[in-house]
């Protein structure tokens, strides 16, 4: 397996490589868009880069002793989908439909694929795990007056989609997670960014955290809570 996992981390050093030279572009933004200048200028911009390279191994080395091999590059590319996103989040706040709309069926189809492979029924969780995920965070999205954005809530469904495969643990340990990384970055934005109550907060990066800590952790909720 070693092998393996070096391959992967060389191929997500040169996808985040390119990746980061694509978006160092900022064609991304739109003349609604109110950037951070400079949001990820010079030698900041390489942690793109090092992500995918951390995240792309640690993220086989995690999944294989528990599913085996077959779903893993779905999570690759919830892995690639989440840089992306947390860049263009932290940059401008908002979350392109031209990237979370195309997830939906290539992550799924990738996670049916592997669960036929198994031969086991993940991917109903899958299903159940996206809609609870966006019931919740559209619920939240109707009551949180902006913090929480609609593309935070299209978002979720996705990140539910990778979750509910692996189960109802890492569904709930990645909400929870998700929530107490955002509530962390609040603060700091608080405290040492200037923010107040009513400043939108880009969401996104707490949501991905949140989702690979359950991925990579295998926690379970008895384990956190006995």
């Amino acid at each position: 397996m070693t092998p393996a996992l070096a391959v992967l981390a060389l191929s997500g050093a040169a996808l985040g490589w390119r990746t980061r030279d694509e978006l160092l572009d900022y064609g991304y933004r739109i003349p609604d868009d109110r950037p951070r200048a400079g949001a990820w200028h010079a030698w900041v911009s390489w942690w793109a880069v090092l992500a995918l390279a951390v995240f792309w191994p640690l993220v086989a080395a995690s999944l294989v002793p528990r599913i085996g091999w077959s779903a893993v590059p779905a999570y690759l590319l919830l892995a690639w989908l989440s840089v992306v996103l947390v860049w263009i989040d932290s940059d401008v706040h908002r979350l392109p439909n031209g990237l979370t709309y195309p997830a939906y069926p290539t992550v799924f189809g990738l996670l049916l694929l592997a669960s036929l492979i198994e031969g086991d029924r993940r991917w109903i969780g899958a299903l159940l795990g996206m809609v609870a995920l966006v019931l919740l965070f559209g619920l939240l999205w109707l009551v949180s007056r902006g913090q929480v954005g609609l593309g935070d809530v299209k978002w979720s469904g996705v990140i539910g989609l990778s979750l509910g495969y692996l189960g109802s643990d890492a569904l709930v340990v990645g909400t929870m997670a998700t929530f107490l990384f955002g509530g962390v970055i609040a603060l700091f934005m608080l405290s040492f960014r200037g923010a107040s109550g009513s400043t939108p907060l880009a969401y996104g990066p707490a949501m991905c955290a949140g989702a690979f800590l359950a991925i990579v952790s295998g926690l379970d909720v008895v384990d956190l809570v006995g």
